[in-house]
């Protein structure tokens, strides 16, 4: 296992705004709502960080509510981005060749004690920005622990199953910061993968990004934690399978965030829990920090983060775990599972070697 902490370079970070809520906490600002209306919102999906790199965000449209598919989002394209800061600075976006919608903040780096907010105007002159936010420092990641134990549940059939499931644990020293803590976790896994079957003729090695927390909001209030260390704190499950059989990464993010953004996110954390799923619409929608310049009655959706990262690599596989899986490409005559012929029709995955992979 890895015990380095290094910078992100670029989170590629998606996601999506929950549909509209009346009243909920004090910090969340009430609206009204008229079905009647075809009134569309404008969602706003972006971050940006004090790791040097690339930067996305991503504007779109909500569809008319109560007509449709309420998740489908429309791309919205010839809008002008910019990130601006409290000092006068500014740095403009390039919209994507690649995806419609998506505009590119290029070679960025926040600056601690720096007050940023994002700057959008629309081709038909709707005018948005993010409330600013001033970047504050990180506390680190002390250490990775792994738990892996067996569970039963029902599937989506209603039928019982048993499973092991791998827990990463966190300890966090949460004294690097001048004011309490409010922190935010995002984690990427990735497994190396050797392709195996009949007569194969020089078997490719890939290298496979797999998303941990699709439906996962893990968040926490370090005013609510006794002394300075922050002890095993659970951050991602997952399945213990195959992909474990050589070696598996937990690529951990660890966002220090505002606490402002802190109850955005308890307050989505809690919508899901109810609905069942991020990408399911719950009954109304949470404000965020965004607001149009000129009509407030004009209420985007989304949250647009200013927040410093540290990113910590932890590897693992079954030897280091001592309980056994069976590697996904071994010990077949017929009937080659999936990726194992070509490992490059598995998604994500890729032959370059990664440059910190362990081995």
């Amino acid at each position: 296992m890895s015990d380095k902490i290094y910078k992100v370079k670029y989170l590629p970070l998606v996601l999506l705004a929950c549909a509209i809520i009346i009243g909920l906490y004090s910090c969340i600002d009430e609206i009204g709502l008229n079905v009647d209306t075809e009134q569309r919102s404008v969602v706003v999906n972006g971050f940006v960080t004090d790791s040097l790199g690339d930067y996305r965000v991503q504007l779109s449209e909500s569809s008319v509510i109560g007509i449709g598919n309420d998740n489908i989002l429309t791309p919205i394209n010839n809008a002008t981005v910019q990130i601006m800061d409290t000092d006068g600075g500014s740095r403009s976006y390039t919209a994507s060749v690649d995806e419609e919608g998506v505009y590119i903040l290029s070679d960025f780096e926040a600056v601690e004690g720096k007050a940023y907010f994002i700057d959008i105007i629309l081709a038909d002159g709707r005018h948005y920005r993010s409330q600013p936010q001033t970047l504050r420092g990180n506390s680190t990641i002390e250490s990775v622990a792994f738990d892996v134990e067996e569970s039963t549940f029902r599937n989506n059939a209603g039928e019982l199953v048993t499973e092991n499931r791998i827990t990463a644990k966190i300890s966090s020293d949460i004294t690097g910061t001048d004011v309490p803590p409010y922190l935010r976790w995002r984690v990427e896994g990735e497994y190396q993968i050797q392709e195996a079957y009949p007569m194969a003729l020089n078997p490719k090695k890939c290298y496979v990004k797999v998303n941990l927390d699709i439906n996962d909001i893990r968040i926490l209030d370090a005013t609510e934690v006794n002394g300075d260390v922050l002890f095993e704190q659970e951050i991602a499950e997952t399945e213990y399978d195959f992909r474990f059989g050589e070696q598996f990464c937990f690529h951990i993010y660890q966002f220090s965030i505002s606490q402002e953004e802190y109850e955005y996110w308890r307050t989505v954390r809690e919508l899901i829990d109810i609905d069942g799923s991020l990408f399911d619409p719950p009954p109304g929608t949470v404000i965020g920090n965004l607001y149009n310049v000129d009509d407030r009655n004009d209420v985007p959706v989304g949250y647009f983060s200013v927040a410093s990262v540290f990113l910590q690599r932890a590897f693992i596989n079954t030897n280091e775990l001592e309980v056994s899986v069976r590697d996904k490409c071994s010990g077949f005559r017929f009937n080659v599972p999936f990726g194992c012929m070509n490992c490059l029709d598995i998604t994500n995955s890729t032959t370059v070697r990664p440059s910190y992979w362990e081995i």
